[in-house]
């Protein structure tokens, strides 16, 4: 999903933004799918005129501001250990459990996966290198496709999460799956790193 009618207007980046905000804040506190453009012009205080200039539908804008707070909050991060990128990655879920349940039925729901199965190819794609050595023992099995077993493990982990409207344990179940990982390939403390909490 994509933004329209970026501008260099400070005034139009000004309502964007407030049009952005009003997503966020809905997104924490409704379904999606009851959220109205109505809603979101109303909380912004702009016109649906104004609203279309920027977003082609709420979706959009939910998952715009979705992207924005997601890359603010992990800032795009890359490099460094891949643990505890990972549990960076989580925390972010973590922190907005409210907005993550509410996507869910949404198409929204779609563009916040695709996200992260983004962010955490990077860091999976080091665990699988790091874990080839014991890996190429057992099977001879190509690096990209252990990276993206992996990556589909930790978005088996979000998914279930969010889809259990009950669950405050995503800091324990992905600390689980990384620890999973590491007793399979044989990853030492050292490689590893430092935990969260």
């Amino acid at each position: 999903m994509t933004e329209r009618g970026r501008s260099a207007d400070p005034r139009a980046e000004r309502v964007h933004t407030r049009l952005r905000e009003a997503a966020f804040a809905m997104a924490h506190e409704h379904p999606v799918d009851r959220i109205t453009v109505g809603d979101l012009v109303g909380r912004a205080k702009v016109s649906r005129q104004v609203f279309y200039r920027h977003f082609r539908d709420r979706d959009d804008a939910v998952a715009s501001a979705f992207s924005r707070a997601f890359t603010d909050a992990t800032g795009g991060a890359t490099g460094g250990d891949a643990r505890t990128r990972i549990l960076d990655l989580f925390e972010f879920a973590g922190a907005h459990p409210a907005m993550c349940r509410n996507i869910v039925p949404s198409t929204v729901n779609q563009h916040v996966l695709a996200t992260y199965r983004d962010a955490l190819f990077e860091p999976c794609q080091q665990i699988a290198e790091q874990g080839m050595a014991v890996l190429d023992t057992v099977a001879p099995l190509p690096a990209e496709a252990v990276t993206r077993f992996l990556v589909g493990g930790f978005m088996e982990v979000l998914r279930s999460w969010m889809e259990d409207p009950h669950a405050t344990d995503l800091h324990a179940r992905v600390s689980a799956a990384l620890d999973t990982v590491d007793a399979l390939l044989g990853t030492s403390p050292a490689q590893k790193g430092p935990t969260h909490g």
